[in-house]
């Protein structure tokens, strides 16, 4: 079997997998389907594109190359177009569409009937340079934020690989007379190492978009596992863990913190007057209210039904409850509206300061707890401060 067939075996095999994991993605897993049918394309195109200058016979030498340059062109420009799309980054779809049909009617009408197959190469490869240049360039800072930096590197590295691949190869069509090594190779070390340097760069570059899509889906589901789903707000067994760190950090390094324990006075009325529809939207509002009010530092969650948490690291009781109050105003200050009704609503809150590292969170939110309890039974739309853990205990002794 001749060199050349094994390449061919090889860039169909590759590209057949890409090709394949990109429709598997957009279409079977629903895993960025808009961004994955654009490297679907462009796979499919680079594909197609080595394969041409692989299987002989299959037409003029230099309509092969030129319309595998314009494939390969059109490939960086769908790759391009995908990224922008999973970025969410401004596109010019139209001027992009008239660039590859230029470019391709160039190629075609032009540099095919007068034999210009350097001209042709170089002009392609210098879209590919620049698409991937400014690839690099417009994704560089959306994938740090998203991800890290390290996934942004590897990124830029791949695209700026695949644009210097581009660049030494329209620069040598232009200046044969240069002692590239590849242009004084036999034609089968020549199509070796064009093959092997495309399909590499191609499968790596699949590989790190590869990556970035999984790393979103992993975020998504971290952030699901999290947070509420009707509020967006941090759900009990995420502020649990932060409980459990700022209790570790009191031990530790003596840093106080507070907690509060909130409940919607009279939550089912609202649901019996109105539907659980409005009930949602109650819960909806109040959370925003709460997050608009507190500060960058403290942590809002949802902590089930109608009572929310918020956690306050490095505050005692005074900033504490100075918070408290202001959380409590900022939701009953004015009504929630639903449809044509207006729904007044209030809170009752329970505070508790940690400041002994030998209390376990147990006794910290039992204490809460039974604040919150006394807000409520002594008339609710009020802060009420826990008891200390002696009165505390001394209280459940008598219950006893």
């Amino acid at each position: 079997m001749e060199t050349r067939h094994l390449l061919l075996a090889f860039v169909l095999l590759t590209h057949t997998l890409t090709t394949g994991m990109w429709w598997t993605a957009g279409t079977w897993m629903g895993l960025s389907s808009r961004a994955a049918r654009y490297w679907l394309i462009a796979s499919l195109g680079n594909g197609v594109g080595l394969c041409l200058t692989l299987i002989p016979g299959s037409g003029p030498t230099v309509l092969r190359v030129l319309t595998a340059c314009s494939l390969a062109a059109l490939g960086a420009i769908w790759l391009r177009q995908g990224l922008q799309v999973f970025l969410k980054l401004p596109r010019a779809e139209t001027r992009q569409l008239v660039l590859s049909m230029t470019l391709m009617v160039f190629n075609i009408l032009v540099c095919v009937p007068l034999d210009w197959q350097a001209a042709g190469v170089a002009i392609s490869m210098g879209v590919v340079a620049t698409t991937m240049s400014w690839s690099v360039r417009e994704s560089f800072h959306p994938l740090s934020q998203e991800f890290n930096r390290g996934t942004a590197w590897a990124a830029a590295l791949m695209f700026g690989a695949v644009a210097l691949s581009a660049v030494v190869t329209g620069v040598s069509q232009m200046t044969p007379h240069w002692p590239w090594p590849w242009l004084q190779s036999h034609l089968e070390t020549r199509q070796f190492v064009l093959t092997f340097v495309s399909v590499t760069l191609s499968i790596l570059t699949s590989f790190v978009l590869g990556y970035i899509v999984v790393m979103r889906l992993v975020g998504r589901l971290e952030h699901l596992s999290l947070h509420d789903g009707l509020t967006g707000l941090l759900n009990r067994r995420a502020v649990e863990a932060l409980l459990d760190r700022e209790a570790q950090r009191l031990e530790r390094f003596n840093q106080p913190f507070s907690i509060l324990l909130i409940d919607i006075d009279h939550f089912k009325r609202v649901n019996d007057r109105l539907g659980h529809a409005a009930g949602d939207q109650v819960l909806i509002e109040v959370a925003r209210r709460l997050q608009v009010e507190a500060r960058e530092v403290d942590h809002v969650a949802r902590y089930g039904g109608e009572e929310f948490c918020v956690l306050l690291p490095h505050t005692e009781h005074e900033g504490a409850l100075q918070a408290a109050e202001r959380l409590r105003e900022s939701v009953c200050e004015r009504p929630i509206t639903w449809g044509n009704a207006t729904v007044p609503v209030t809170i009752s809150m329970g505070l508790v300061c940690a400041n002994d590292p030998q209390e376990s969170l147990q006794s910290l939110l039992r204490r809460a707890d039974a604040a919150l309890y006394q807000a409520k039974d002594g008339g609710r739309n009020m802060v009420v401060s826990a008891a200390t853990k002696d009165d505390a205990a001394t209280q459940d002794v008598q219950q006893a």
